[in-house]
């Protein structure tokens, strides 16, 4: 018999800037539910949430934290998600297993980044949304000021549910505006909250513009459905760390939060790439999705999911989206941080765990039949690098294993061996994000590793169009080798890569030789003419050419194909390719001047500047090569408190001046790489 009723179920996320109290939050909740005895804490490294060395080290999250609680006939799962830049993805993937998103504010610094990133990735999944403005007991703390920075940020849906009495060190306690007396400043607001709630039903709309009235029954089935379409955004006040405001929050939770049943996620068609939309059925064939892995060197690997329809039981078997085969669950299990608990199954809404299944990823979808899978997590790709090599010898093969299974837990940590430079590199949202990484491979498998900043992955290209020819003979007696090719060069659209057209006619060369002329091209765009970068872009036309009826052979053609194209190559005008970023950065307003007269000196261009409270946010596209050591750049002129995120945009032209630098560099290493080679076979 199942634990409970998917009726009875809420899932929520706590997200928001590092700094919002949401771990604390997650703590008192627990303990106003007496899930656990006492309040930990964040400085003695006692919560339940941040159980890992480095969160306790670090004194913050860096991963999402699977929580639950019985409050109000309702279990509660808490998903407490890490609000550093750096450590977004836990935040993403945490949102993707919640109905409803409760975005955390801090009272004395308002609406921050990862505040708006929250309320972003929250839209996108289609979840309901509250705000909880926390820590409310801090000093200098101006309730209206922070309330018209919620408006302006996120609009006038956004409503307050509680009455604070008091603010700042005066905070006392809170009034809940429906369950109080009424008194003029609850009624006003008692009545917009009402008036946002049935615009979400047409028929209770109609009812309550004819009567003005609306009965408890009718706002509890209104008021889920109007926070999950955005008509009602609620806000809260408290200080979870002083448990004020929490019962009051729990209680609305227990009693509009939206159910899993009322979930309506998108879908995709596997076969067809076609949209759908998921509607929940708990009789319905299983459907549900891989949001949290954890490599633990004693327990192995824990794969987290969340069940969006049917139900799923232990030793169950499943069909896995991302390897399209049918993989045997272990038992379940449900968390409470890092303590496990053995279930016998999981029902629609539920979030469970499984233990020692490596074919589940992040983002897979577990399914019984069908195409349709849950939609992708919008990850951001990781932009900030480290070339790393093991410190002692022998172990290569080992960091690699080691450090796929900190991959295989953060979709945005990566670990890949570079084909333009030849590095394996490390990458990850940011330098802090890198760090942590690395301290974690130590602390676990204890592996240490050698750092330096990676080659920057320039490519190079053409700009015109030019066309020769080549004939490759050989005779070293007996049978020699023969092949002329005739090649017409040009530039491809950016971002359509290598394209070979055959435009033989005549049968000059024999078919079985095209595909080696293409070969030897594919050869050269290896090492381009300018700094011997990748070439990409690239259109090769074969129109001509002879062959030997003796002589002529595969070799033969490949070599033409790639000498050919060396040689004409250097009539087309290559030039070499930068990767651009698009930089968001937000910093206090103060600090505008200096950030955007940094940016221009690094060849930045900004495209848009916004603002959230009492920061700025600055937009801007830089090369890559420019913001290789923009963290601690950004951390010093602002004191600390700038953070960025960055992605690729798209790859350009260098200038001429920087162009030729790249190429000095790139020559001298090459040369030292032949010094070095020679070296080492005379010893």
């Amino acid at each position: 018999m199942a634990r409970h009723k998917s009726t009875d179920i809420r899932n929520i996320a706590l997200c928001g800037h590092a700094g919002s109290g949401k771990t604390i939050l997650a703590e008192a909740m627990l303990l106003k539910a007496r899930a656990i005895g006492r309040l930990g804490s964040i400085v003695d490294g006692s919560t339940v949430s941040d159980y890992e060395r480095e969160e306790k080290e670090h004194r913050y999250s860096l991963n999402s934290s699977v929580l639950h609680a019985s409050y109000g006939g309702c279990e509660i799962h808490i998903i407490d998600t890490p609000g550093q830049v750096d450590f977004q993805g836990g935040m993403i993937s945490g949102l993707a297993a919640a109905d409803c998103a409760i975005i955390c504010v801090n009272a004395m610094r308002g609406v921050e980044l990862m505040t708006r990133k929250a309320w972003d990735i929250s839209g996108r999944y289609g979840l309901g949304r509250m705000i909880a403005i926390n820590r409310m007991d801090g000093e200098n703390v101006n309730f209206q000021e922070i309330l018209a920075g919620v408006g302006k940020a996120f609009g006038q849906k956004c409503v307050p549910f509680v009455l604070n009495r008091g603010e700042g060190v005066s905070f006392q306690g809170v009034k809940p505006i429906f369950a109080a007396e009424p008194d003029p400043e609850t009624a006003s607001l008692r009545q917009t909250a009402i008036e946002n709630a049935v615009e979400a039903d047409d028929a209770l709309m109609e009812k309550y513009l004819e009567s003005g009235e609306i009965s408890p029954e009718e706002l509890a089935g209104a008021m889920p459905k109007a926070i999950l379409s955005g008509a009602v955004v609620p806000i809260f006040v408290l200080a979870g760390e002083k448990d004020i405001g929490v019962a009051e929050l729990l209680d609305f939770i227990a009693a509009y939060a939206p159910s899993p049943l009322l979930a309506r996620r998108k879908l995709v068609d596997a076969e067809s790439d076609a949209r759908a939309v998921l509607e929940p059925k708990e009789d319905g064939p299983v459907l549900a999705q891989v949001f949290k892995i954890v490599s633990d060197p004693h327990v192995g690997k824990l794969s987290f999911m969340r069940i969006f329809s049917g139900r799923l039981e232990s030793k169950s078997q499943v069909n896995v989206s991302s390897t399209g085969r049918p993989e045997k669950l272990a038992q379940l299990f449900v968390a409470q941080g890092d303590k496990r608990e053995d279930v016998a199954e999981g029902v629609t809404g539920d979030i469970v765990g499984v233990a020692k299944v490596d074919n589940l990823h992040v983002g897979d979808t577990l399914y019984a039949s069908g195409n349709l899978r849950l939609e992708k997590m919008p990850f951001p790709t990781p932009m900030s690098g480290l070339a790393v090599a093991p410190r002692n010898r022998g172990d290569e093969q080992k960091m690699g294993s080691n450090i796929h299974r900190l991959c295989e837990e953060d979709p945005t940590f990566t670990f890949a061996r570079s084909e333009q430079t030849g590095e394996q590199v490390i990458s990850g949202l940011g330098q802090v994000h890198l760090d942590v990484m690395l301290a974690r491979l130590k602390s676990r498998y204890g592996m240490e590793l050698d750092t330096k900043p990676p080659k920057i992955p320039y490519l190079e290209t053409v700009t015109r169009e030019s066309e020769g020819s080549y004939r490759h003979k050989k005779q070293s007696g007996g049978a020699g080798q023969f092949g002329e090719v005739h090649l017409r060069i040009g530039p491809n659209e950016r971002g359509k890569g290598f394209e070979f057209i055959n435009a033989i006619v005549g049968g000059v060369i024999s078919g079985p030789f095209i595909p080696s002329v293409e070969k030897g091209v594919k050869k050269a765009l290896e090492k381009g003419p300018v700094a011997g970068f990748p070439m990409v872009d690239v259109v090769v036309e074969l129109f001509f050419g002879k062959e030997h009826p003796v002589d002529s052979k595969d070799i033969a053609f490949q070599i033409a194909g790639e000498m050919g194209f060396r040689e004409i190559v250097e009539g087309c005008k290559p030039v070499l390719l930068e990767p651009i970023v698009d930089l968001e950065i937000a910093f206090p307003a103060q600090y505008f001047g200096d950030i955007s007269g940094d940016i221009s000196s690094r060849r930045g261009r900004p495209t848009g500047t916004d603002q959230m409270g009492e920061m700025q946010i600055l937009k801007a596209q830089v090369p890559l090569a420019e913001v290789a050591d923009y963290g601690a750049t950004l951390k010093a002129i602002t004191q600390g408190e700038g953070s960025f995120s960055m992605q690729l945009s798209h790859y350009e032209s260098v200038p001429t001046n920087i162009a030729q630098q790249v190429r000095e560099k790139a020559k001298a290493m090459q040369e030292a790489g032949k010094t070095s080679t020679k070296a080492s076979a005379r010893s």
